[in-house]
């Protein structure tokens, strides 16, 4: 019986993707994976996963960027810290999956509803430095669009009943003491950035 070659094709590495992750503050990790499956058999959510981290991990290494960036894997991720507990290498892989958000973001890979969450979560906590439940969750649907507002309009008696109990403030709280300060830290960090991705 005559067998056939499954890599009929040469494999074919694109490293302009891979250098990229790597120089992210993080990513320099993916390199140090052994590929032992501890983080994918570890992860409480790797049912619904695209691909483990460890397959993520080497999806990089071969620079597959659309597979990586339209992948759910980072998205998935709870941060519970059980695969960088159980990880032999100590990679933290949570904190990669943390930069390949942002990197997604940035990139405009934003079709998750994750993305949206995170982008509304950090622009009411720039804005006030606290949370304000009713803000974030406005910015959410205007950022997912009008569909989303729509299907949130069906979740109304929730939000009722929330207010109703007090589980959710109809006013924003007072933004912090200090908020100037704050900003500063904040676009220190972000100039930081930009020079460390140039």
């Amino acid at each position: 019986m005559e067998q056939k070659n499954v890599f009929s094709e040469p494999v074919k590495y694109d490293l302009t993707f891979a250098r990229e992750i790597f120089r992210l503050e993080n990513g320099s990790y993916i390199k140090q994976c052994m590929n032992c499956g501890m983080c994918a058999i570890s992860c409480a959510t790797r049912d619904v996963m695209d691909y483990s981290p460890r397959q993520l991990f080497n999806l990089i290494k071969l620079g597959k960027k659309e597979e990586v960036l339209t992948s759910n894997t980072f998205w998935s991720c709870t941060s519970c810290c059980t695969c960088k507990a159980r990880c032999p290498r100590g990679i933290p892989i949570i904190d990669v999956m943390h930069d390949l958000k942002k990197y997604a973001i940035d990139h405009g890979y934003t079709n998750y509803p994750q993305a949206a969450f995170y982008k509304a979560f950090w622009n009411e906590m720039s804005v006030r430095g606290r949370m304000f439940e009713g803000g974030m969750t406005a910015r959410y649907f205007l950022i997912r669009g009008l569909d989303e507002i729509l299907k949130a309009m069906d979740m109304k008696d929730v939000g009722i009943d929330m207010l109703k109990h007090g589980r959710m403030p109809l006013l924003p709280p007072k933004k912090i003491r200090g908020l100037g300060g704050l900003k500063k830290i904040i676009s220190k960090a972000q100039e930081l950035d930009r020079k460390e991705a140039r």
